[in-house]
């Protein structure tokens, strides 16, 4: 198990333990046992949903760029980067397995996982705007402005890249430069017609309403009562901070999220008792990709890290 790995299972288990602390068990087990069969089978097709319809928005950005392949193979590659995520600990990036997977074989690797990096840069930017947007205009929401500043900041930065990239690239990049025609053909994966851009962005948009709406499910199954928009404000920073790749799947920082942002409508035990959910329909997709990788033979056979492909 490589040093990134046990990092991220170490802080996950340390950020658990902090918030079981300030958890009564016999209210938690009784949250987690009132929970309908029904809410945790809604929120798990729910969020496989969300996957499929995220893969196909993946597919459309890598189709633009060069990787022109059918989009069962991004879908079986999106899933399968799922499973080593969860289960690889490190091991083979996930991530980087999507992209090796999207190549299908062609001398395309570079340009795959640089696909990979556009769909979750422009994800972040959609999820950062939704929150930005909600913000705007609740009134009365608890959300310090510090963390609305964030927001800005991860937008402005992400579309500012995108669109410019290029241009700073021939303006930092000496001409005679091996890397600067590397640097441009990869910055060229990063989709910029706007016919293109606008249905991307229809789709993250569709994706993480989505993926918001599972919370009001959620919210629903432990009894607790959370608006709409109470859930439109807060739920983009706990994605966001729940994504960072610091802990495993966001196990304790996600629940920490949940009562950092969510205290005055949820209790500690619900906030516990949302995370389990999620966990558990994030590493119920997981298995699915490595019910794919067994069945198909595609989950590498060696260690591949970043360096590798982009050399």
């Amino acid at each position: 198990m490589q040093r990134k790995a046990v990092v991220k299972i170490l802080v996950s288990a340390l950020m658990l333990l902090l918030v079981l602390r300030v958890v009564d068990f016999t209210s938690l087990t009784q949250t987690l046992l009132g929970i309908s069969p029904y809410t945790t089978v809604i929120v798990l097709v729910g969020y496989l949903a969300g996957q499929v319809l995220s893969s196909y928005k993946w597919w459309i950005i890598a189709k633009s760029g060069s990787v022109d392949v059918p989009y069962i193979v991004a879908l079986r590659a999106y899933f399968i980067g799922m499973y080593v995520n969860s289960f690889g600990f490190g091991t083979v990036a996930g991530d980087v397995t999507r992209g090796i997977l999207l190549a299908d074989s062609k001398p395309l690797k570079t340009e795959a996982v640089t696909s990979v990096i556009a769909d979750r840069a422009h994800g972040l930017a959609v999820l950062a705007i939704i929150g930005i947007v909600a913000t705007i205009v609740t009134k009365g929401h608890t959300i310090h402005q510090l963390f609305e500043y964030l927001l800005y900041a991860i937008a402005i930065a992400i579309i500012v890249g995108w669109f410019m990239g290029p241009k700073l690239i021939e303006i930092v990049v000496p001409a005679n430069s091996r890397f600067r025609e590397k640097a441009l053909s990869v910055s060229g994966q990063f989709p910029r017609r706007t016919g293109i851009v606008i249905y991307i962005t229809i789709l993250s948009v569709c994706f993480h309403l989505l993926q918001i709406a599972l919370h009001g499910v959620m919210a629903h199954g432990v009894g607790a009562e959370l608006q709409w928009v109470d859930l439109l404000v807060a739920i983009p920073f706990v994605n966001i901070l729940g994504s960072l790749p610091v802990s495993w799947q966001g196990l304790g920082v996600r629940e920490t999220a949940y009562i950092f942002f969510l205290s005055g409508s949820l209790t500690n035990e619900q906030a516990v008792a949302f995370g389990a959910m999620w966990l558990l329909a994030v590493v119920t997709c997981s298995a699915i990709g490595g019910i794919v990788a067994v069945l198909t033979g595609k989950l590498p056979k060696r260690p591949l890290t970043a360096e590798s492909v982009l050399n």
